[in-house]
């Protein structure tokens, strides 16, 4: 049986407040007002460590382990998604294009990955306000300096798009990349340590909590560790993780543009 763990909520940025313009969207009767421009919400579903069947001596700055972490939510295209002009362009999507699910206000935004290295990061993201199966709302992004390919800076742009007919799909190897926690140092006796998806570094650094019934144990990222300091190093040992857990991917930047 899959054991699933429960959510661990991570953050990328923060920066200033800005208002928000909104758009009434209306593709059926009910018109719903929902912003323009937002942050989004990944949720992720990542699995068991990677190099730890036996204990590692791991220092300062080096990786503690890999593990494969994909999109929990995604859909397949049954049909090409037009490019848009205005305000910036926005690349055809072909059919049978994989998109993974954004959290925003009221629903799901649907994107193709983003390669953070291209010369244009920029995407179009697509909704279904009527949960049809058919996209009739789209975005465009803004990704500058975010250096993973599931998850922009902010959506934005929000309008009718040319609908088009989609699937949704399970999580897939097609839409899987690779996370890194690395040591960063001990503090208080506690390890630390920072987490990345593909080449982007989360805000926050994270300690391994000691778990209340054996504080020999520690938990990070839903995964039970023995971590015992070696002078600046630590030895790390997994002692439990579940088949599969969950985890947000939040962006915190919340200068969003008062007209797109």
């Amino acid at each position: 049986m899959t054991r699933l763990a429960g959510y661990v909520q991570i953050a990328l940025g923060a920066l200033g407040v800005a208002l928000i313009a909104v758009l009434t969207f209306d593709p059926t009767a009910d018109a719903q007002r929902v912003p323009r421009a937002e942050n989004g919400r990944v949720d992720l579903l990542a699995y068991p460590p990677q190099s730890l069947d036996q204990p590692r001596l791991v220092n300062p700055g080096e990786a503690a382990w890999l593990e494969t972490v994909r999109p929990q939510y995604a859909v397949r295209l049954l049909g090409d998604a037009a490019a848009r002009i205005r305000p910036e362009h926005g690349a055809v999507v072909p059919a049978g294009s994989l998109l993974f699910g954004m959290r925003v206000t009221g629903g799901y935004t649907y994107c193709p990955r983003i390669d953070f290295n291209a010369p244009v990061t920029r995407v179009q993201c697509f909704r279904d306000f009527n949960d049809d199966g058919v996209f009739d709302g789209g975005y465009l992004t803004r990704h500058s300096s975010i250096n993973t390919q599931f998850l922009a800076n902010i959506v934005h742009a929000l309008d009718r798009v040319v609908p088009v007919p989609y699937e949704p799909v399970e999580p897939s190897d097609a839409l899987e990349t690779t996370s890194t926690i690395v040591f960063e140092r001990l503090r208080n006796g506690q390890a630390v340590f920072r987490k990345y998806i593909d080449a982007e570094r989360l805000t926050s650094s994270y300690a391994c909590e000691p778990l209340a019934e054996n504080p020999e144990l520690c938990t990070l990222f839903g995964v039970t560790l023995r971590v015992e300091p070696v002078g600046d190093a630590v030895r790390i040992t997994l002692v439990d993780s579940p088949d599969v857990r969950q985890l947000n991917m939040i962006m915190t930047n919340t200068a969003l543009p008062t007209r797109n």
